[in-house]
C-alpha cells in the first residue's frame, strides 16, 4: 500500500461506491474521509445484489475479491420464462466468467456493505456517520470544503460525490434537479422453495408485462423481487396489503416465487422505487466528480448498478495513483469511464423499455422474438458487460 501522500480526497456517502472509493484512494495512497448520512449504513433489510464478474474483477483490484466470493452465492447461470414458465433463454453465467478469469455472486447488501467498511475501518480510513453532505464551495486556496448538515464542515483537496441518485453533490454542480422514478420493485428475502434452481437467477416475464425473479443467498435465504405493471401498482395504491397484491398477480407464475412471497414476513417486503438519472454529460468541474448512482443512475435491468459503482471506484483509485495531482486524476477517471458507461446505458434501458410493455399481443411478441435470438448474441452481450474496462462500438 502506498504512502498517504497524494492529498486528502473527501467522499460523500458511505454506500458501496462511497467505501470501494475510500479503499481505492488509500490503495493509491491518499487520505480518504468518508460522510455518510445515515447512522447505519449497513442496516438494508430485503434487498440483494447480483454481483456480476466485473464488479467482481474491480473488488480485486481493491483487495477485497476474496472476502466477497467468500460470502457471495456462486451464480452458474440466467434462465428467462414466461409467466407459464416455459423457457425463453438461458445464459452461461459461470461459463462466461471462467473464460474471462472472474466469478459472479449474489450478497446481501448488508453483507456487501459490511464488507467494505470493515476494510475501511482496518485501512484507519475515518467514516463519519450521520453526517450528510447537503453542499460544497471550492476553497480559495485550493481545494474543497463540504458542508454537512450538523453545520460542520470538511476540508480536502477533491471531493467524491457518492452520495447516491439524489445527490446533493451534484444538485450543487450540475443544478440539473431530482432524478425520475423509473420503476416500482417489490423486494424481499425470503426462504427457499421447492423450484428455486441453485446458482441460478431466474426471471418470468408477465403475460401483461412486469414479472418477477430470484436468486439464492445461500442457506436457506432467497432474495426475489417483483417488476410492477400499472395494474399492480393501482391495486396496491387503493389499499390492498402489498403483499396479497403480489400474491395475487403471481397467481399464474411457477408456484415457487409465490412460495417465496408467502415465507416473507410483509414488514420486511421493501417497495423503494428505482430512481434513474441522464448520464452527466460534465461528470466533474475543478475538485469534484461524481461517482456511483450520482453520476449515471439507471434501471436495475442486467443489476448493474452496484457494479458499476464498483468499477467507478476502481478506475478512480487507479488514476489517482498514476496521475501527476488529484483534479487531473478525477479528469482521467471521467473520461475512462464515459465510453463504458455511455455504452452500458444504452443496453439497459432498451432492455427497460422491452420489459415495461405490458400488451398482451406485444409481450408473446417479445418473448418469441427473445426465444429465437442467437444465443450467441446473448452470450457476447454478458461477455462484454462482464468485461471491465471494455466499452464495445455499437
Amino acid at each position: 500500500m502506498a504512502e498517504h501522500t497524494r492529498g486528502r480526497v473527501l467522499i460523500a456517502g458511505g454506500g458501496v461506491g462511497g467505501l470501494a472509493a475510500a479503499l481505492a484512494a488509500r490503495r493509491a495512497g491518499a487520505e480518504p474521509v468518508v460522510v455518510e448520512r445515515s447512522t447505519e449504513p449497513t442496516r438494508s433489510a430485503g434487498t440483494a445484489f447480483n454481483l456480476w464478474g466485473n464488479a467482481i474483477t474491480a473488488l480485486e483490484r481493491i483487495g477485497l475479491r476474496d472476502a466477497v466470493l467468500a460470502v457471495g452465492d456462486p451464480i452458474e447461470r440466467m434462465c428467462l420464462s414466461d409467466h407459464r414458465g416455459h423457457p425463453i433463454g438461458e445464459t452461461p453465467i459461470g461459463k462466461i466468467g471462467a473464460g474471462l478469469g472472474t466469478a459472479s455472486v449474489n450478497i446481501r447488501r448488508a453483507d456487501l456493505v459490511g464488507i467494505l467498511a470493515e476494510a475501511c475501518r482496518d485501512a484507519g480510513i475515518p467514516l463519519r456517520l450521520g453526517a450528510a453532505c447537503t453542499g460544497y464551495t471550492p476553497a480559495l486556496g485550493g481545494g474543497v470544503t463540504a458542508h454537512l448538515a450538523d453545520g460542520a464542515t470538511e476540508h480536502g483537496d477533491v471531493l467524491i460525490g457518492a452520495d447516491g441518485a439524489r445527490s446533493a453533490v451534484r444538485q450543487v454542480l450540475l443544478g440539473d434537479g431530482d432524478p425520475v422514478e423509473s420503476s416500482h420493485p417489490i423486494r424481499g428475502i425470503g426462504r427457499i422453495a421447492p423450484g428455486v434452481q441453485p446458482n441460478t437467477v431466474s426471471m418470468a416475464w408477465g403475460p401483461r408485462g412486469g414479472g418477477v425473479g430470484c436468486w439464492p443467498l445461500g442457506g436457506d435465504a432467497v432474495s426475489w423481487t417483483v417488476g410492477t405493471t400499472s395494474a399492480l401498482r393501482a391495486r396496491i395504491a387503493g389499499g390492498t396489503p402489498v403483499k396479497d397484491a403480489v400474491l395475487a398477480f403471481l397467481a399464474d407464475f411457477p408456484e415457487h416465487f409465490t412460495a417465496l412471497v408467502r415465507s416473507t414476513p410483509e414488514s420486511a417486503i421493501v417497495t423503494s422505487p428505482v430512481l434513474v438519472r441522464p448520464e452527466a454529460g460534465q461528470r466533474g468541474v475543478g475538485p469534484v466528480t461524481l461517482l456511483g448512482d450520482a453520476a449515471h443512475a439507471m434501471p436495475t435491468v442486467f443489476a448493474q448498478g452496484a457494479c458499476q459503482a464498483l468499477e467507478d471506484a476502481a478506475v478512480l483509485g487507479e488514476e489517482i495513483a498514476r496521475t501527476p495531482d488529484l483534479v487531473s486524476a478525477l479528469r482521467a477517471y471521467e473520461a475512462r469511464r464515459e465510453a463504458r458507461v455511455a455504452w452500458l446505458r444504452k443496453r439497459v434501458f432498451t432492455m427497460d423499455r422491452l420489459q415495461k410493455v405490458e400488451n398482451r399481443l406485444l409481450c408473446k411478441v417479445r418473448n418469441t422474438f427473445t426465444r429465437k435470438a442467437p444465443a450467441e448474441k446473448s452470450e457476447q452481450g454478458w461477455r462484454a458487460m462482464m468485461t471491465f474496462d471494455l466499452a464495445p462500438a455499437g
